[in-house]
């Protein structure tokens, strides 16, 4: 698989008092970033839509988690510690095992 970035997953892990996250850096992966736009009776609506895949399928990657491009910060506390990076939330993460390629694909906006 050919990798163009490198990038950070941070998963929610609940708390009794607060939630944290926890960080695993990716050294590799293909991120990809497609602008989607509509037309609605309120006007024109766009936003990015990110794919990206990640050959080692050892790590975990789940709805809800938020990948950063690159590597970002080591510990955060909220979203808001990620907001000078490219981020996204993730929609969906599909582990595709089998094929000449496996790899999980990640999508998000």
């Amino acid at each position: 698989m050919i990798a163009n970035a490198d990038c950070t997953v941070y998963s929610r892990v609940p708390g009794k008092d607060c939630d944290t996250f926890k960080m695993q850096y990716i050294p590799e992966c293909w991120w990809f970033c497609d602008e989607k736009s509509s037309i609605t009776t309120d006007g024109l609506k766009s936003s990015d839509v990110f794919t990206v895949r990640i050959e080692d399928l050892s790590i975990k990657v789940a709805k809800g988690d938020y990948l950063v491009r690159g590597r970002g910060p080591k510990t955060i506390q909220t979203v808001r510690d990620i907001a000078g990076f490219e981020y996204f939330k993730v929609t969906s993460a599909n582990y595709n095992r089998f094929g000449s390629n496996p790899h999980i694909k990640v999508v998000g906006a």
